[in-house]
């Protein structure tokens, strides 16, 4: 289950149906998931072609200083996950519960990525639904359209980078935040796919600019113009060790909010209105490098990941942001499940918001350290300090717990 997302992710399931694994005569600490087979539910569906699964991630983060207000929050997820047919159509579907710290800590940076998703708001919707299909007999290239969740791509590229349910928590870590203006949340859209063996090496959608998370995207399809998405992954092998270099490139033809406050007219009883500008890019460079991989089992590794990416600081609050971290699984001999990770971010901000003088760059540090307590449940503790953009605001100190059940 630890690789499901892969499953959510475009393209693993077209090489040959996912395995089921017959566990209900494990013990409870043994099996894969809490409820084993689920009384021969869970490989009935599988024969039938349906693979079924459910993660629940409860978090408790508390503000311990700094931010915006020092408070304590419990939330959670629930996340279904449903492959049909090998892969054709694949599924995602989420029900957010409970409270967060987002905006008590630094709104952007956002401390708890995974909670943003369906919205900000208690809901359960479809953030995922996507049709595949293999255009060469060697499944080289793939055809794909639908409903797209962004951190479920992300997770495609790079499994161990999480989506904020394994490893960091902190978007601003494992996700380069200039995309948010020109890739949504969740998008209606349909491009094609360049696989290497099982790994996506490039893509290039057509999307649509509207985020469309709790709504089917349908009722203002394409009315801001659409989207363009282009990228292209290089693969790596220094000294037997797996790397890999992408380069991502976006462009939306619709209208945006400009950020200059030179621009905007003041209407009297209206207060000021900004104007729309024309057009938005970004630019996004992605390394991954493992550094140690143990040669009699490798599980036992040590990555660098590092994003670097530009914006048009017109249109979009990040003009440009860097990240590094460095993730290890099973430095411990004896728990190869067991992940931890520490990152850095830097996020600088427009100019046109600098401009007002309450706003400055962001910075944080994270720090985590993911128990597998059993095959399904992991428990993680989480450390960050973040600066907030709010220069009159203190470093914003958060402490958080995270517990994952394979359903």
């Amino acid at each position: 289950m630890r690789r499901i997302l892969l499953v959510i992710a475009l393209c693993s399931p077209l090489w040959g149906s996912v395995p089921i694994q017959e566990v209900s005569a494990e013990c409870l600490g043994c099996r894969e998931y809490l409820t084993g087979d689920l009384f021969g539910v869970r490989s009935g569906l599988a024969e039938k072609g349906v693979v079924a699964d459910l993660q629940l991630t409860q978090f408790y983060q508390d503000v311990a200083s700094g931010g915006r207000e020092q408070r304590d929050a419990y939330g959670g997820k629930l996340d279904y996950f449903f492959t049909f047919a090998k892969g054709f159509a694949v599924l995602h579907a989420e029900t957010r519960f409970g409270e967060d710290v987002i905006t008590d800590a630094a709104g952007l940076a956002p401390v708890n990525t995974n909670l943003v998703y369906p919205g900000l708001e208690n809901s359960t919707a479809i953030t995922g639904l996507q049709f595949n299909l293999p255009l060469t007999p060697d499944q080289e290239w793939i055809a794909t359209c639908g409903k797209i969740n962004t951190l479920d791509l992300f997770e495609a590229l790079y499994p161990e980078t999480g989506r904020g349910v394994d490893g960091f928590m902190n978007g601003s870590v494992f996700l380069p935040l200039t995309l948010l203006r020109t890739l949504p949340l969740s998008f209606l859209g349909a491009g094609v796919l360049k696989m290497h063996g099982k790994q996506i090496q490039g893509a290039l959608l057509v999307y649509d600019s509207h985020n469309s998370t709790t709504t089917s995207g349908f009722d203002n399809l394409f009315d801001n113009g659409a989207n363009i998405a282009g990228g292209w992954r290089l693969f790596t092998d220094f000294g037997g060790l797996p790397g890999s270099h992408l380069f991502l490139g976006t462009w939306a033809t619709g209208k945006f909010t400009a950020l200059d406050p030179t621009d905007w007219v003041f209407v009297p009883g209206v207060g000021p209105i900004p104007p729309k500008s024309s057009s938005s890019w970004s630019l996004t460079y992605i390394l991954e490098q493992k550094l140690w991989v143990d040669p009699c089992c490798e599980k036992r590794n040590i990555g660098l990941f590092s994003q670097w990416g530009l914006a048009d600081r017109r249109t979009n609050p990040f003009a440009w942001v860097c990240n590094v971290s460095l993730q290890a699984q099973g430095l411990i001999a004896s728990r190869e499940q067991d992940t931890m990770g520490v990152g850095y971010f830097y996020t600088g901000l427009s100019d046109d918001l600098k401009n007002l003088r309450l706003l400055g760059d962001l910075q944080g540090v994270e720090l985590y350290y993911n128990a597998a307590i059993t095959p399904w449940f992991h428990l993680t503790a989480d450390l960050q300090f973040v600066e907030p953009s709010l220069v009159t605001r203190d470093t914003a100190v958060v402490l958080g717990l995270r517990a994952k059940i394979d359903i």
